[in-house]
């Protein structure tokens, strides 16, 4: 684990004194980020890079919600497979978001590597891997060819290989991703928080905000602790975000997933990370030999859909352990732990961010599908731009919110 030094150069920085109450609570910053998940706290980590006086509100704890409920995949990019992509959109747009999620765990890994935290974020770039069931063989091959056609690194996986390399069952095939893997999520998450605090960042926890106002030219956020001026405001967070702008509210739905983790016996590790197509089900196993397993169901909407509660689904959660028993019937779980969690989905399973329409000054990082890792450190640069009034970049249109308004 990364321990933090004791020197006072490099104890976190609060705002001015001037622009604090009387409890120590910021009044006026540069820019308000609302949420402390990876997304938020990317967001912080590049403002506090620029030199920007930020605060960044947290109405649990930095790291906690969807963040602390994802296992930390951080490939395939996104939910629909890259020929489909390429199919609906054209392979230009394809293209380009996969290059920008590979550049983000790229720029992400770095970051880590500069603060000597890629150890205690659990770092994995071993690769990801995209396995195909007999019912998703076809598709799976089609991914694999359209990704290769277009110049990624891509390995094609035989059955036989997948099933000696795995142990598994039932495996016919699939593709290895260079330069993608896994992460610990809230980890990772601190490591960049703590980073951002070191510089021009403040980080308040337990603190939620009820409003933002425009008042002149800047922003008002009224929040549980107090009333916070600021020039911008980015909105991290995807399940209270429709509170605030009703584009949120409309195009980003919340979907209830599961994830449990366990202690395997039998032996077997896997190395990197594993989903089989389209992320139904995903799987890594952390530093310390323990599972991760997470997945939601295409038959299981009524449950899932609109849910708002991170509850456990004791029916998900034996489908998901019937299914990697099936998979893997030389390995038993035991002391399992289970847990369910938030994300915000969008119709295309791209994120919003940027701008919002008709609201200056206000900003957007929301909506990553089940999939934000990838894509997480790259659109907290993309979001702490758009808070600091820079342009949206023309080739990252797809990610634009204004195609949802």
């Amino acid at each position: 684990m990364h321990n933090e030094p004791e020197s006072r150069a490099m104890e976190p920085k609060g705002a001015p004194r001037g622009r604090e109450d009387g409890q120590g609570f910021p009044t006026e910053v540069d820019t308000v980020v609302i949420g402390g998940g990876v997304a938020g706290a990317s967001t912080l980590y590049h403002l506090a890079q620029d030199g920007v006086e930020a605060l960044l509100v947290e109405r649990g704890t930095v790291a906690g919600g969807a963040t602390s409920a994802a296992i930390g995949i951080l490939s395939p990019p996104v939910r629909q497979p890259f020929h489909e992509m390429a199919r609906h959109r054209g392979i230009d747009v394809a293209t380009r978001v996969w290059r920008f999620a590979l550049d983000s765990v790229a720029g992400l890994a770095q970051a880590l590597r500069a603060v000597s935290a890629e150890d205690e974020a659990e770092l994995d770039l071993s690769g990801g891997t995209v396995l195909a069931e007999p019912h998703t063989e076809h598709e799976v091959r089609e991914a694999f060819e359209a990704l290769r056609g277009a110049g990624f690194a891509v390995r094609w996986l035989e059955g036989a290989h997948v099933r000696e390399g795995l142990g598994g069952r039932g495996f016919v095939g699939g593709y290895l991703i260079e330069g993608l893997g896994s992460i610990h999520p809230g980890t990772t998450a601190r490591a960049l928080v703590r980073t951002a605090t070191m510089g021009t960042a403040t980080v308040r926890e337990g603190v939620s905000v009820t409003e933002v106002s425009r008042d002149g030219d800047g922003l008002v956020c009224a929040t549980s602790a107090g009333v916070v001026r600021a020039r911008s405001v980015v909105h991290a967070t995807h399940v209270d975000g429709g509170r605030f702008a009703a584009l949120l509210n409309d195009a980003v739905v919340p979907v209830r997933g599961q994830a449990l983790s366990a202690r395997l016996v039998g032996g077997g590790s896997f190395s990197g990370a594993f989903s089989t197509d389209r992320k139904l089900n995903l799987w890594r196993t952390t530093r310390t030999g323990r599972l991760l397993l997470s997945g939601w169901r295409n038959d299981a909407w009524d449950r899932a859909y609109r849910r708002t509660r991170a509850d456990v689904d004791p029916h998900l959660q034996d489908d998901l352990e019937a299914w990697f028993s099936q998979a893997f019937p030389g390995l038993r779980l035991t002391d399992v732990h289970r847990w369910g969690g938030i994300f915000g989905w969008t119709a295309d399973f791209l994120p919003l961010v940027g701008g919002l329409p008709g609201r200056p000054g206000e900003v957007a990082i929301a909506g990553f599908s089940g999939g934000g890792l990838p894509f997480a450190f790259a659109c907290g640069r993309l979001a702490a731009d758009a808070a600091l009034g820079r342009a949206h970049p023309a080739d990252l249109d797809f990610l634009a919110p204004e195609r949802f308004a």
